[in-house]
């Protein structure tokens, strides 16, 4: 199987190119809210726009076949042993859990808090993480389902650096992730790839990637980071 590449393709196209019972971990952010032309192709509306306009569940609900189809291929190509995280916000919360959980074994919701100061409306402090695994328990199998780690609106930028991606998630987040329920040498898969987030994070601990980013401009972003985290490997 070839690993350790992002691919600038439809994340069912490059799925189906994937073997059955391939992947021990899927973690992955999705555009939150999609919307489809007429003629039945799909446009990404950015969570940071969402967020401002009132887009609702129905936004969602357009898009029902096609993630009834991501899930089904989840099932097929994660490991008897495999785990997944799925990123979502409040609003999409109770769209995604009935899809994922028909075909994947969901354990938890896990509640980023991204340890941000006050806003309007309570402001937006925290995102959703569906978490499901085949495991009776992760990895180390222990911990809270309340992860406080800074996000770039709390400090993420002093270990980050600057924010590539409208919506990018930390290395640290990844790195969790990939530690809890994973062995170096696992196979990661992120089917929304954006900046390349998690194959760095995979870079550094030591796990091979998989990654599918339909928008060219942020894959050309996730490529550079690749090639700038292989050469800090090789230098060091």
């Amino acid at each position: 199987m070839r690993l350790n590449y992002i691919d600038n393709i439809d994340c069912l196209e490059g799925l189906a190119a994937i073997p059955d019972k391939s992947i021990d971990l899927i973690a992955t952010d999705p555009p939150y809210f999609l919307s489809m032309g007429h003629a039945g192709s799909k446009t990404n509306a950015s969570k940071s726009e969402a967020l401002q306009s009132n887009r609702t569940f129905n936004d969602l609900a357009i898009c029902t076949p096609f993630y009834k189809q991501l899930f089904r291929e989840y099932r097929r190509i994660l490991k008897d042993d495999g785990s997944f995280y799925f990123f979502t916000d409040w609003r999409g919360y109770a769209y995604y859990f009935p899809l994922i959980n028909a075909e994947l074994p969901v354990r938890n919701v896990i509640v980023w808090d991204k340890i941000s100061g006050p806003g309007s409306f309570y402001s937006f402090n925290h995102e959703l993480i569906i978490f499901g695994t085949y495991k009776s328990k992760t990895k180390r199998g222990v911990g809270s389902s309340v992860w406080r780690m800074p996000a770039f609106s709390s400090g993420a930028k002093s270990t980050n650096g600057e924010k590539l991606h409208p919506t990018q998630k930390t290395v640290e987040i990844f790195t969790k992730m990939i530690e809890d329920s994973t062995e170096p040498g696992a196979v990661c898969l992120d089917t929304f790839s954006g900046s390349g987030t998690m194959a760095v994070a995979c870079i550094r601990t030591g796990r091979n990637f998989i990654g599918f980013e339909l928008d060219e401009r942020y894959h050309a972003i996730a490529q550079k980071r690749i090639d700038e985290e292989l050469d800090k490997l090789m230098e060091s």
